[in-house]
């Protein structure tokens, strides 16, 4: 920012906004606004009832390098701190994927899916389990939304699993999720009994290898790789989630998984020669994009 004797909230809001419009910042307002509440300790709208006031040299310090580290295309979630998902915030860090929009689609056809069940409604039930949980947010939305709903959760990255579990607590649903270290299924053998699970549900790494360096620098070279990269084709997990699911689903159980908008034929064709499943369809996100790919156990 160029020197000046005077800077107001409204002049910082409106100098950030230019200068990130003119580095092609995704969303400059909103990033101006998210990143000048954080430097200020206050809520978005507070920026607005104190338009004239000047901050204290100290924050608009802080302020002046966030948005440096923005116009660079580091995610407003990690310089911040945290992100929203299903109105709820949770904590981020460079070492898990940040919560998108998309992802509640997911959310909200289980939600809608164990609403169907009245039997799944009884103390303790229905039973969940979130694979490649990273944040926790699929985790964390399901129970919040379910008030009975019990969740395990996994993943092999024990610092998301740290993240993860902070979330949990911080929304008091700790009692109510199980988070587990390893790799997709694996953990579930530390468990003391068998569970089998109204639900499995899924945002694995689906982005093919040879695209990952094709994607926005604010994905490419902030979030973590292990969280992006689905093999050759983005399904190397997904064909495991599938391979994996029957002996842990209870009968008519559903499995739903995210997926990248052009993978839904291929994993209708997986989820059909698998044998055991029924009902086979694409969910669409509230764009009109196909999201994720649902079955249940025939």
């Amino acid at each position: 920012m160029p020197a000046t004797p005077v800077w107001t909230i409204g002049s910082l809001l409106t100098w950030t906004t230019d200068y990130f419009a003119k580095k092609s910042v995704d969303e400059p307002r909103l990033s101006a606004e998210l990143l000048l509440a954080h430097a200020l300790q206050c809520s978005r709208v507070a920026l607005y009832t104190q338009y004239e006031r000047i901050p204290p040299a100290g924050q608009t310090a802080a302020f002046r390098a966030l948005v440096k580290q923005r116009a660079n295309h580091v995610p407003v979630a990690y310089l911040i701190g945290k992100a929203w998902f299903f109105s709820l915030e949770f904590t981020v860090t460079r070492d898990v994927l940040i919560p998108r929009p998309d992802t509640e689609t997911l959310v909200e056809f289980v939600v809608q899916a164990a609403r169907q069940h009245p039997e799944w409604s009884a103390p303790s039930m229905p039973a969940m389990l979130d694979l490649c949980t990273g944040s926790g947010a699929v985790a964390v939305a399901l129970a919040k939304q379910l008030a009975t709903a019990n969740v395990v959760a996994t993943d092999i990255s024990p610092q998301a699993l740290a993240v993860a579990q902070g979330n949990a607590q911080q929304h008091k649903l700790a009692d109510r999720i199980t988070f587990l270290e390893g790799d997709l299924y694996e953990p579930l053998a530390t468990m003391p009994a068998p569970t089998l699970f109204h639900v499995i549900a899924a945002n694995p790494p689906y982005i093919p290898t040879a695209d990952l360096a094709q994607l926005p620098p604010t994905i490419r070279d902030y979030e973590p790789r292990l969280a992006l990269d689905g093999g050759p084709d983005g399904l190397a997990f997904h064909r495991r989630i599938i391979a994996g699911a029957r002996p842990l689903l209870h009968p008519a159980g559903l499995l739903i998984m995210e997926m990248q908008f052009d993978q839904g034929p291929a994993l209708h064709s997986a989820l059909a020669a698998a044998g055991h499943f029924a009902n086979i369809r694409t969910i669409r996100d509230a764009a009109g994009h196909p999201r994720c790919v649902a079955a249940t156990l025939a």
